[in-house]
């Protein structure tokens, strides 16, 4: 973690015998705040461990722990004056958290719905609109590298975390926690039978983990990133534990969104003109493969089978036992366009931010209108004109997010940020982004990893200099 979160040393003393430079405080500033993004992008990943571990008595408050440090890197972002310059995307975004506050006053004054809820909606839609161009701003390129590396690495101990929760029933405290009471308990969804489907240290959303993982390992290895030599040597076996972890997750998201991210990948390899790592590691990936399947015959074989048994019975209820069930094509299809029904019906100020999110139910709140997809959430909370706009904004983040990272990827022949905008895509396209925290999280930070990834190297924050020369006297 040291790597992670450098000290800024200066080479001056208090006697004056050097001098911090403007440039030097200025890193020092911006250092602060790729800080504080750090610790964000951490408790993400560790968030629902001390849901469930360590104090699940506070589940609840633990579930805005991020926010803190949001506010405080927004803060210190205002007064040492390193926001980035406003372009048209941060502009819109800013206009739509505008309309949203306004629509929020007025749902608490002229309806019945909660201040409560208004504020939790708030801060789900909107809280996080500014972090991707900040992080864009004051995160180095290689401070993004170190965070992927150590991501990869955390994946050695969630391997048998995730196995364990598997193989372990659902009331055992690895898979529900440590809580006492119905409201601190963690229940895992069933894969078929005994087996559970595997959380790892989340509450929900390991197959974001999954998938992210798999899109920094191949960025990774198909630039052949690692220069120390412990690095390469443990850049294989963590790639092996993303593929275990997949195998072992129970989770059919983790595979259609590893899926996305291996495509995303590949086009990445081949753009940036690393054909030959590429072909190579898809060589690999099919010793892994085979390798793998070794394993679903023998030491995962009870996971597998389960697996397979929810992914049939799933897809006799979503259009057949063809590729068009496995595939949830019906689904799919009836999720892009359920938003446009519900537009029927939903006021014009919508039933209430917030009220079409997770918490309004599990508090005992009667839904007026259940929004499983997101778009359909948007409608419900936001009404049909406000919604319609924020579904836009994400499409068009989207195609912002996808162009820099496309552009760098064949200009720096670089696949990083093609590769993390591959994870992204699916969720920023259709994900539960305002809906589901761990979503949330996911979605704007790596927006605004592929825009640092997007960066150019020599275009990084500068250095502060630490050369000192004592004045010469004539």
């Amino acid at each position: 973690m040291k790597s992670l979160l450098p000290t800024i040393q200066f080479p001056f003393s208090k006697s004056g015998l050097g001098k911090e430079t403007p440039l030097d405080l200025l890193e020092r500033k911006r250092r602060l705040i790729s800080r504080l993004i750090v610790i964000i992008y951490i408790l993400l990943l560790f968030e629902g461990a001390i849901r469930k571990w360590v104090l699940p008595g506070q589940g609840r408050i633990l579930f805005f722990i991020r926010d803190p440090f949001v506010l405080w890197a927004y803060f210190l972002a205002f007064r040492y004056k390193l926001w980035p310059k406003p372009n048209f995307v941060f502009l819109l975004g800013m206009l739509l958290g505008a309309m949203g506050l306004i629509l929020g006053f007025f749902q608490i004054l002229f309806t019945e719905h909660s201040p409560l809820f208004v504020l939790y909606g708030l801060r789900n839609y909107f809280l996080y609109f500014p972090l991707p161009f900040l992080i864009e701003r004051v995160l180095s390129k290689d401070t993004l590298q170190k965070m992927g590396k150590w991501t990869l690495y955390s994946f050695f101990p969630m391997l048998p975390l995730c196995f364990f929760q598997a193989i372990s029933p659902p009331t055992s405290p690895i898979n529900q926690g440590f809580g006492q009471d119905p409201e601190t308990i963690y229940a895992n969804l069933g894969v078929y039978g005994d087996i559970q489907r595997a959380s790892g240290t989340f509450t929900a959303g390991l197959h974001l983990y999954i998938a992210s993982g798999l899109a920094l390992f191949m960025a990774f290895w198909i630039k052949k990133l690692p220069s120390k030599a412990i690095e390469k040597i443990l850049l294989a076996p963590s790639g092996i534990s993303v593929l275990l972890t997949l195998l072992i997750s129970g989770s059919r998201g983790a595979f259609f969104s590893c899926g996305i991210s291996f495509a995303f990948s590949l086009l990445a390899g081949f753009l940036a003109g690393k054909v030959k790592s590429t072909m190579t590691f898809i060589f690999y990936l099919l010793l892994a493969c085979s390798i793998a399947a070794l394993l679903a015959n023998t030491l995962f074989s009870s996971i597998v089978e389960a697996m397979v048994e929810r992914w049939t019975g799933a897809a006799e209820h979503g259009g057949g036992i063809n590729a068009r069930g496995y595939l949830e094509v019906d689904r799919i299809k009836d999720d892009l366009v359920r938003f446009i029904e519900n537009m029927d019906f939903v006021p014009f100020w919508g039933y209430g931010i917030g009220s079409g999110g997770n918490a309004f139910q599990i508090l005992g709140n009667e839904l007026a209108v259940y929004a499983e997809d997101d778009w359909s959430r948007h409608i419900v909370d936001l009404g049909p004109f406000l919604g319609l706009l924020y579904l836009f904004y994400r499409w068009l983040l989207l195609l912002y997010v996808g162009l820099k990272c496309w552009s760098a990827t064949r200009k720096f022949r670089d696949p990083l940020p093609l590769c993390l905008f591959g994870f992204l895509c699916p969720v920023l396209f259709i994900g539960q982004i305002t809906g589901q925290g761990t979503v949330n999280g996911y979605n704007w930070l790596f927006a605004g990893f592929c825009l640092v990834a997007s960066k150019q190297l020599n275009q990084q924050k500068p250095r502060p200099s630490f050369c000192y020369s004592p004045p010469v006297k004539l």
